[in-house]
């Protein structure tokens, strides 16, 4: 199996895994305090990481990779707390889809950041996922509430960190530095924050445990590696789009678990983002090099 193969295959599980926490972010909402659920979370994925990985790490790392990985967890904790929030504060399936926007969001950062240049195909693909926005997300009126604006923070700091991680792999940086050290910063920069604001609690009850395991290990720890592991062998743009999926799983979630109602709009914005994706994928602009920067694409 091709190398670029074994890692889209990687990131799909990914996908699979992010759209399943989707769901078990709005159970953990509604059973624990945001700030104390997402300290928890992270404590346990770091703790579970150091466990498997630690040595190697140790083994690994220097200043440069350990900085590049602390500016990494400052952001990836920035993205998990709008995320949190937006799902707690918007429906299940709008909120996938807006915290799934990634897809767009790194071909437009990489443009305003380095320059990067895209196809005539992909910039209309952008415009596209843009628009369906509208149709997702406006009420009858077109007006738009807080839950709605914190999804898309969370979608341009997801797309930050896609292209940081590439950016670091690139120069050499290793994916355990960058699997370990991001968790622990996130871990300390959860407990700085969840202590003075809700403090620190244990879950209750056996739901309240599943989240944290659920999130804490699979989604965070093992999730967290494998997307470094896999954007070895593949660009940021194309991590992009198979993360696309991920608000397809969200979705269907919403609608078995919450029994979320669909509007027709919000279906019609929903199928021109994945046709955008589609397109932008059958178009090979994922395919670029890692290295690629200032390549039309």
């Amino acid at each position: 199996m091709k190398e670029h193969l074994k890692a889209d295959l990687l990131l799909l599980v990914y996908s699979l895994i992010m759209g399943i926490t989707g769901i078990v972010l709005k159970l953990a909402t509604q059973e624990l305090d945001i700030f104390n659920f997402i300290a928890l979370r992270f404590i346990l994925a770091f703790f579970v990481s150091s466990i498997f990985l630690g040595k190697s790490c140790v083994a690994r790392i220097d200043r440069r990779s350990f900085l590049h990985a602390l500016i990494l967890g400052i952001i990836t904790y920035l993205a998990h707390v709008t995320c949190t929030a937006g799902i707690a504060s918007a429906p299940v399936s709008i909120a996938g889809f807006l915290t799934g926007l990634q897809t767009i969001m790194v071909p437009v950062l990489a443009f305003l950041f380095t320059g990067r240049r895209y196809s005539l195909r992909t910039i209309l693909c952008v415009c596209g996922g843009f628009f369906s926005i509208l149709l997702l997300t406006a009420d009858g009126n077109f007006q738009y509430s807080s839950g709605i604006w914190i999804c898309l923070s969370s979608s341009a700091l997801a797309g930050a960190q896609i292209l940081l991680i590439e950016k670091y792999l690139g120069l050499g940086d290793d994916p355990v530095v960058l699997t370990v050290v991001p968790l622990g910063v996130m871990a300390l920069c959860a407990v700085s924050v969840a202590a003075p604001v809700s403090g620190l609690a244990l879950p209750e009850n056996a739901s309240g445990w599943f989240c944290i395991f659920w999130t804490g290990i699979v989604s965070t720890a093992f999730a967290t590696y494998i997307q470094a592991l896999a954007q070895r062998a593949t660009s940021a743009v194309n991590t992009g789009i198979i993360f696309a999926s991920i608000p397809v799983f969200t979705m269907a979630g919403g609608w078995l678990v919450f029994h979320e109602s669909i509007s027709i709009r919000a279906l019609m914005g929903a199928a021109l983002l994945i046709g955008s994706i589609v397109v932008m994928e059958l178009g090979g602009s994922g395919r670029d090099s890692r290295r690629g920067v200032g390549r039309e694409v």
